[in-house]
């Protein structure tokens, strides 16, 4: 059930109101990103994702209407997990606090391999963890896991998306935070490691991917999966 729509259409026209058990997703962070510049054209692997170039009040007001669909379909007392980096995080935990998401902590996704970067070269990226209301809030299935989660970054010549994140790490947070059979989200699929890790842990998964090209992607990893 991946919908070629953006996030914010998309909820509105195909996810009811508390209908969904957990929410994963890696919004664009407004920065601009092509991946990767290490090539032989000293040119960025990829063209710039959608909604990740926009004036600051445009971006706000992009964030904040999708966040409001996120928490709209999201079960009381449920989580939802918001990839970030260092430079939006203050305003994305604001926004996010703003539509009434309770943020609970901050987890450190540690790349393991240094990335870009000069003056102390990026190695990790932050992942909002927050829930919807205060009244029965559901709690992650260990109490051994810790705010950093060590999973190796995919090399910057193996991405097939800018952003793309690892589907071990997507099953890991899917792992602590639902159940076989319930419906895990993705408002921005990318090229899928959320719905695949979905499936391969016995969730169903729902989510919205706005450019053609990878919503195919999207679509043809699953197929090869089942």
């Amino acid at each position: 059930m991946i919908y070629n729509l953006d996030c914010i259409n998309g909820a509105k026209q195909y996810l009811e109101d508390n209908s969904v058990d957990l929410i994963i997703t890696d919004p664009p962070y407004n920065l601009g990103f092509g991946g990767t510049s290490f090539t032989k054209s000293k040119k960025p692997r990829f063209s710039i994702i959608a909604n990740d170039k926009l004036s600051a009040r445009e971006y706000q007001r992009f964030t904040f209407q999708w966040l409001k669909e996120a928490y709209r379909v999201l079960k009381p007392g449920r989580h939802i997990y918001i990839f970030i980096d260092w430079r939006m995080y203050p305003l994305m935990a604001l926004w996010a606090e703003k539509v009434g998401f309770t943020i609970k902590n901050t987890i450190v996704w540690d790349k393991a391999y240094m990335g870009m970067g000069w003056q102390y070269r990026f190695q990790h990226e932050f992942i909002l963890f927050a829930v919807k209301g205060k009244q029965k809030v559901r709690r992650i299935s260990t109490r051994k896991a810790t705010d950093i989660i060590r999973v190796p970054r995919i090399s910057g010549n193996k991405t097939v998306h800018p952003t793309e994140k690892p589907i071990k790490l997507m099953e890991h947070l899917i792992g602590n935070s639902s159940n076989e059979g319930e419906v895990v989200a993705d408002f921005f699929c990318g090229s899928g490691p959320v719905a695949v890790a979905a499936l391969s842990t016995g969730r169903r998964i729902k989510g919205f991917e706005i450019d053609p090209e990878y919503y195919k992607i999207v679509n043809d990893r699953i197929q090869s999966y089942q």
